[in-house]
């Protein structure tokens, strides 16, 4: 499939689409500190870090390796992003992060279960793989209620001084 920015994606409660300069300010507003306890990256406010992301995922489109996308609710609220990620004949990764108030309430969930039934729908892979920090028990819960298997764990870098410990769930695929 060659991936495009018309694609959306319809959850029962969202509409995923792929990132665009429209909402750089609501990304940089609800990307805190909070919010990324559990990731690589430290955000410190600057609303030109957001602008590189929004244009590295628009080349990332075009090379159609990654498909990067915001949730957006039935009235166009920002809820979060979510990624297919390095997408190849034999792997894809998926992620995603939700804005403080939009969490605990299943949208993570929807948005995962979404984006598996487009990958299957429209790609063909060996697995796919799901990276949680080992302390974020919350997100945890989505690969493995949908029958991902812990493969790896390893650190990742969260800032000079830190680092995460990073649980590698895959869903395998017989190709």
């Amino acid at each position: 499939m060659i991936l495009n920015k018309d694609i959306r994606i319809k959850t029962d409660r969202l509409i995923l689409q792929p990132v665009e300069d429209l909402y750089i300010d609501d990304i940089n507003t609800c990307f805190t500190v909070e919010v990324t306890r559990y990731m690589p990256f430290n955000p410190d406010g600057d609303r030109n870090d957001i602008l590189v992301f929004v244009e590295e995922s628009k080349k990332l489109l075009l090379k159609n390796t990654d498909l990067v996308m915001v949730a957006l609710d039935d009235d166009d609220n920002f809820m979060g992003c979510c990624g297919i990620h390095n997408i190849t004949e034999e792997s894809v990764e998926l992620g995603l992060w939700l804005k403080k108030d939009a969490q605990g309430i299943g949208l993570g969930t929807e948005i995962i279960v979404s984006l598996i039934e487009f990958l299957e729908s429209n790609f063909t892979f060996k697995y796919i793989v799901y990276p949680v920090d080992q302390e974020n028990i919350a997100s945890r819960r989505i690969p493995e209620k949908l029958g991902f298997i812990p493969f790896k764990k390893y650190q990742k870098n969260k800032s000079p001084s830190s680092f995460l410990n990073i649980i590698e769930y895959r869903k395998q695929y017989s190709v």
